[in-house]
């Protein structure tokens, strides 16, 4: 996207409010309560208590499912990273694709357990620029694939923690 950008980073949206004016939605739906669906998507945000955006698989899912951005000028930022939750719970879960100017930047496929993760994407390459950004949810093979996203932040890289092992052998 390149021009004038409507939207300037740092941007953050949690869904609390509902979907903000800069995306696009074909596909995600907003909930706060859990999917219809047993064995499979979130029971509540990724904070407790407020939004978030997931696909709902069962039935005749339409597939894929997208949400994107309008431009983000990404010009004030020094070091930019793209932060966001997911949470991809269910036996028959697909793939979450993100993009920016529709370079495929993260990919993840399967069932991650029930729980929110927490993923940044280096956006150097795209430093002083203007770019969109687009989650792409894929059908798997059944109704226990309800995929979701929490708290999208654009903003500078910060240092986060690795608990746990981090010797592979």
């Amino acid at each position: 996207c390149a021009g004038n950008c409507a939207n300037t980073a740092p941007y953050s949206d949690n869904f609390d409010a509902g979907l903000d004016a800069i995306w696009t939605n074909n596909g995600w739906v907003v909930d706060a309560s859990g999917t219809g669906s047993s064995g499979t998507g979130p029971s509540d945000d990724m904070t407790g208590g407020g939004n978030y955006v997931y696909y709902e698989t069962s039935g005749s899912p339409q597939n894929p499912i997208t949400l994107t951005s309008q431009c983000i000028d990404l010009s004030g930022l020094s070091n930019p990273n793209l932060r966001f939750n997911y949470h991809m719970y269910g036996a028959a879960m697909g793939t979450l694709n993100v993009s920016v100017d529709g370079t495929n930047v993260w990919s993840l496929s399967g069932d991650q357990g029930n729980i929110w993760n927490l993923v940044q994407v280096d956006l150097s390459a795209y430093a002083g620029s203007s770019v969109t950004i687009e989650f792409e949810g894929n059908y798997g093979t059944s109704y226990t694939g309800d995929m979701a996203l929490d708290n999208i932040t654009v903003d500078e890289f910060i240092n986060i923690p690795v608990y746990g092992c981090t010797d592979s052998t």
